[in-house]
């Protein structure tokens, strides 16, 4: 049997990795593998075109991560986050300074801490026709969403943080908050998450070239004939394959990322810090989370969220001297960046707007054609590496079953 598999994302490196054992199997990818967990490698390091860090509730990847012998590279660290409030950038990592931060009332906080006790109890899928805003005004009123919600959620959804579905708040906040005294506890790969996608893509045959597919009789990739193929591309790329109709009704959002090295630190101790009224949503200092002397420079994301017909409206250069205008008004200095990079993902995730439960992507979608990737259920309701290596597991096995087993 062979099998093509379309993309050489998480999903699609772990999907090959599984099926390689069982039968022949390529792996198409026009672009860099890894897909958004790709790094750039500046010849001493590798760092992750986009920020990443995992959870201890992800399970899987902590279990692939053990299974391909990289289990001694996990790293748990506990960081500080933060919030603008006024121009003014205030850490809310522990509990002292969340009674002390001036953008909420003692009541309002009060509200936030039953909310956020509240969230990791509730079923969060039978929220998922209720939007955002209707649940936060009704569950922590009007003031506190205004004041503390919707910054956030400006900044991760643009003008379609109205659409969001009440179940990916609720979710974000009981699957993926660790708090402890000190702040919240994140974990990472020593040497970055380019030593996963290179244990991955180990042994597998990897063709360079964009993927077209048709069909007579057999599916063919590029004019190989293929017993199945796996689709983990972005879906939008299915309604341009010949002879198929299928509509994703998928919503995607766009991601711009702006990477920096730098001879000193932005802030002293903040890993992660939201803005208000910024052109970009958030900035993830790196070496305020993993060691500085693992790369001999300070490193910081600046990152932000668009849609896909805008992710390419300006160029690099604009958009780095936008953010760093930004970013004076906070103490940055231009003396201070050696280097930059401008890393666009026109495909970074879905909207999970109201009704997103009944859009989730079935692995088969067609006779001897499947699909997994960040549309699949394990990736609802967000978008994570280890929904994306589960999905690339799920729709493996489920190859296995329909032509192996």
């Amino acid at each position: 049997m062979k099998v093509a598999v379309i993309g050489a994302g998480l999903s699609g490196l772990n999907s090959a990795r599984i099926l390689s054992e069982y039968c022949n199997v390529d792996v198409y990818e026009k672009n860099r593998i890894g897909g958004l967990a790709s790094s750039y490698c500046t010849g001493t390091y590798c760092i992750e075109a986009f920020y990443h860090h995992f959870f201890r509730s992800d399970s899987y990847l902590l279990h692939t991560l053990k299974e391909l012998n990289l289990g001694n590279r996990i790293v748990w660290r506990v960081v500080k986050v933060g919030q603008v409030f006024n121009g003014r950038i205030y850490s809310l990592s522990t509990p002292l300074e969340i009674l002390e931060y001036p953008g909420m009332s003692f009541l309002e906080k009060i509200r936030l801490a039953r909310f956020t006790v509240n969230a990791r109890k509730r079923n969060y899928r039978m929220f998922d026709d209720v939007g955002v805003m209707e649940g936060l005004e009704r569950d922590v009123g009007k003031s506190l969403t205004e004041k503390f919600f919707l910054p956030l959620l400006r900044s991760k959804f643009g003008d379609n943080f109205a659409e969001v579905s009440y179940a990916w708040l609720l979710a974000r906040v009981s699957l993926r908050s660790n708090r402890k005294l000190r702040g919240e506890e994140l974990g990472y790969l020593r040497g970055g998450f380019q030593t996963l996608v290179d244990a991955l893509s180990e042994n597998l045959n990897i063709i360079h070239e964009k993927a077209r597919i048709s069909r007579s009789g057999k599916w063919e990739v590029n004019g190989r004939k293929y017993d199945a193929v796996i689709f983990t591309a972005p879906l939008d790329g299915i309604e341009s394959i010949a002879g198929i109709d299928f509509e994703p009704g998928v919503r995607y959002q766009s991601s711009i990322c702006l990477l920096m090295g730098m001879n000193e630190p932005f802030h002293e101790d903040i890993y992660w810090i939201n803005y208000e009224s910024e052109p970009f949503g958030a900035t993830i200092e790196h070496t305020n989370f993993m060691d500085f002397d693992d790369y001999g420079e300070h490193l910081m994301y600046v990152a932000s969220y668009t849609t896909p017909e805008r992710v390419f409206e300006r160029s690099d250069e604009e958009i780095f001297r936008l953010y760093v205008k930004s970013l004076s008004k906070y103490g940055l200095e231009s003396s201070q960046i050696k280097w930059w990079r401008i890393f666009r993902a026109k495909y970074s995730g879905p909207v999970y707007e109201k009704g997103y439960l009944g859009k989730i992507t079935p692995y088969r979608l067609f006779d001897n054609f499947y699909a997994a990737g960040m549309t699949s259920m394990p990736n609802y309701p967000e978008r994570s590496m280890n929904g994306s290596l589960l999905a690339g597991k799920e729709v493996a096995e489920r190859v296995i079953e329909d032509h192996l087993s």
